[in-house]
C-alpha cells in the first residue's frame, strides 16, 4: 500500500511542476524583456543627447548644414543597427502578485483534489485489504503460529469490517480448528457484506448452516433447518445445504429421502465431497436393507477423477482403544519441506476406513494449486485435542514425495504413530 501512495505522490509532484513551469518561464522572459528595454532606452537617450550637441554646433556656426546631415544620418544608422542586433521577444503577459496567488492555489488544489477524489471513488480500501489477505495467506507457519496469523487477520478486519473475503477466510480457518461458534460469527459477517447477486453467496449461506450444525454438536436444530431452507431458496442445488437436509432425513430414519437429497448434491460434487456423499448413500441403502426395504435405483457413483492424490486411509488396530469415533482426522498435502497446507480434507474416525481424494481443484491458498507440484508430502492426523494444530497425544501418519497425477492408483496411509 505504501508503494501505491508513493506512486500517487510522484505523479502529483509532476503535475504540480507542470502547473508552476509556465510561471517560472514567464518570470525569466519578463526579466529578459525588462533588461532589453532598459538597454534600448539608454541607446535612445544617448542618440538624443548627441543629436542636441550637433544641433548646437550647427547653430553656433561650427558645423555646416551638410556635415550636420551626414552626422545625423550616421547616428540614426547606429541606433537602427543596435535595435536589429537585439533578439525579438514574443509578447508576454507579466505575472504579477494576483497571478502568483492563483497559480499557488491551483498547485495546492491538484494534490488535495486528487487524493480526495481517489478516497471517494477509488479502491484504496480494497487494495489494502487484498494486499493484507495475500500477506496473511502467504505467511509461513515457520514464522508465525496459526493463532498469531488469525490475530493479524482479525486486526485487519477491525480496520476494514466490510471485507467479505476476509471474514470468509477467518470463518473457514475457525472451522478447520473446530471453533464452530467463532466460525458461525465470521460466516454471518461475510454474508452481511457479500452482495446477494454474487455467485458465492449461496455457498457461504450453506457453509454457515454447516457451521451452525457443528456448533450445535451435530444436532439439526430449528435454527439450522431455517438456515438450510433459506439457502435452498436462493439455490436449490447448493451442495452443503443438500448434504445437511439429507442428514436430517437420515437421523429420523427417512433413508430414501436422505438418498434423494444426497444424490442431488452428488450431481455437482467433486473430490472428497463426492466421496463423502457416496459413503452416506451407501449407508442409507444398507439401513433400508436392514429394514427389509429396497432402495430406489442409486445414482451412478461419480468417479474420483482429475489430477490429485488418492489415499486409502486406515487406522492401526493398536491404537483403537486410545481414540474415539467422534474425533476428527485432518488429511492435508503440503509442498515438500513446507508447513503450510495446500489443501485439507477432514473426516471423523468413525468414517474409517475411507478413500480420500485430495483434489487439484481445491486449495487453501489463493494462487497456489496442488497441480503446481509434481510431488507433495501427505499427512493424516487424528486430533485428540480437537485442534487443527498438531498437539502431543495426537496420532498421525505421513508420506513424503507422493506423486500428484490423474492415475487411478491409491497410496495407503495407516495412522499409528503417537505424537510426543
Amino acid at each position: 500500500m505504501t508503494f501505491l501512495w508513493v506512486g500517487i505522490g510522484v505523479l502529483t509532484l509532476i503535475a504540480v511542476v507542470f502547473v508552476f513551469w509556465p510561471f517560472v518561464q514567464s518570470r525569466k522572459s519578463q526579466d529578459i524583456i525588462e533588461t532589453e528595454a532598459d538597454r534600448t532606452a539608454q541607446n535612445i537617450a544617448i542618440f538624443r543627447e548627441r543629436l542636441e550637441e550637433l544641433e548646437k554646433e550647427k547653430n553656433t556656426g561650427t558645423l555646416t548644414e551638410e556635415n550636420f546631415q551626414e552626422l545625423k544620418i550616421e547616428l540614426e544608422k547606429n541606433l537602427l543597427i543596435d535595435a536589429e542586433e537585439k533578439p525579438r521577444q514574443a509578447p508576454t503577459t507579466k505575472a504579477g502578485q494576483a497571478q502568483l496567488i492563483t497559480i499557488t492555489l491551483i498547485a495546492l488544489m491538484v494534490p488535495t483534489f486528487s487524493f480526495g477524489l481517489y478516497a471517494h471513488l477509488g479502491r484504496a480500501d480494497d487494495v489494502a485489504s487484498r494486499m493484507a489477505m495475500d500477506a496473511w495467506q502467504q505467511a509461513s507457519l515457520n514464522d508465525m503460529s496459526v493463532e498469531e496469523a488469525i490475530s493479524q487477520l482479525e486486526e485487519e478486519l477491525e480496520r476494514r469490517p466490510a471485507n467479505a473475503e476476509g471474514w470468509y477466510l477467518l470463518a473457514t480457518t475457525r472451522m478447520s480448528m473446530n471453533q464452530f461458534g467463532s466460525a458461525v460469527t465470521a460466516f454471518e459477517q461475510s454474508i452481511k457484506h457479500l452482495p446477494e447477486d454474487t455467485p458465492e453467496y449461496p455457498m457461504v449461506m450453506g457453509q454457515l448452516a454447516q457451521a451452525m450444525f457443528f456448533a450445535s454438536e451435530g444436532r439439526m436444530t430449528e435454527a439450522v433447518l431455517e438456515q438450510v431452507e433459506a439457502t435452498l431458496t436462493v439455490d436449490p442445488n447448493e451442495i452443503t445445504a443438500l448434504g445437511l437436509v439429507g442428514i436430517a432425513a437420515f437421523e429420523i430414519g427417512d433413508y430414501q429421502t436422505a438418498i434423494d437429497y444426497w444424490e442431488r448434491a452428488l450431481e455437482t460434487a467433486d473430490g472428497q465431497s463426492a466421496v463423502s456423499l457416496q459413503t452416506g448413500i451407501e449407508r442409507a441403502r444398507e439401513a433400508l436393507g436392514a429394514q427389509g426395504q429396497e432402495a430406489e435405483p442409486v445414482h451412478q457413483a461419480t468417479e474420483i477423477s482429475g489430477s490429485g492424490v488418492r489415499i486409502d486411509l486406515t487406522v492401526d488396530e493398536s491404537i483403537m482403544t486410545e481414540i474415539r469415533g467422534d474425533q476428527y482426522i485432518f488429511i492435508f498435502a503440503r509442498a515438500p519441506g513446507e508447513r503450510m497446507p495446500i489443501t485439507v480434507e477432514r473426516l471423523q474416525v468413525s468414517e474409517l476406513p475411507a478413500q480420500v481424494f485430495l483434489s487439484g481443484q481445491s486449495s487453501m491458498v489463493e494462487g497456489v494449486n496442488l497441480n503446481d507440484f509434481d510431488t507433495v508430502d501427505i499427512v493424516a492426523r487424528i486430533s485428540v485435542s480437537g485442534m487443527a494444530e498438531e498437539q502431543p497425544g495426537d496420532f498421525k501418519a505421513a508420506l513424503s514425495n507422493v506423486k500428484v497425477s490423474d492415475d487411478e492408483d491409491f497410496v495407503t496411509l495407516v495412522i499409528a504413530d503417537k505424537v510426543e
